[in-house]
């Protein structure tokens, strides 16, 4: 393997690692925007762990799904759905993350339905971004990406 190949790999893992730190963040202030709905179970330290994890794995898929190889004849493309699902997924968990990283900081006092609105649409965003990285990377391994 060449120097430069090397260090095009390693430079893919950093940021593939940051990417998934961004997600630990978001995740972070959803978590602590759930606690202040004072239900059972959002306010314990496993179920912060849980959506930091779930944050992690969704940025870590989602946001960067593999291209087609450049070996196959034809444009290199990934399915449009998969791409679509992705974007969507990345949109909501930032924009529920930014919107509990906000009413965090700025203390601002919502009911606990809001929050809970904050938090499943943080969660169908990861899901989503999950879920299409793993359609995205299955086709791949598959090579049956035409759609």
């Amino acid at each position: 393997m060449s120097d430069g190949l090397l260090i095009l790999r390693l430079a893919h893992v950093v940021a593939r690692l940051g990417l998934a730190m961004t997600g630990a963040v978001g995740a972070t202030f959803v978590a602590a925007l759930l606690m202040r709905a004072e239900l059972p179970g959002f306010d314990t330290v496993e179920f912060t762990v849980l959506l930091i994890v779930l944050g992690m794995i969704g940025a870590y898929l989602g946001i960067d799904i593999p291209r087609w190889p450049q070996l196959r004849p034809g444009p290199a493309h990934r399915s449009p759905a998969i791409g679509l699902a992705s974007a969507t997924g990345t949109f909501l968990a930032a924009g529920a993350g930014l919107l509990a990283l906000f009413a965090f900081v700025f203390d601002e006092t919502s009911d606990p339905a809001g929050n809970l609105l904050f938090g499943a649409t943080w969660m169908l965003g990861v899901c989503m971004q999950i879920g299409a990285g793993l359609a995205g990377r299955r086709r791949i391994a598959g090579g049956k990406d035409r759609g």
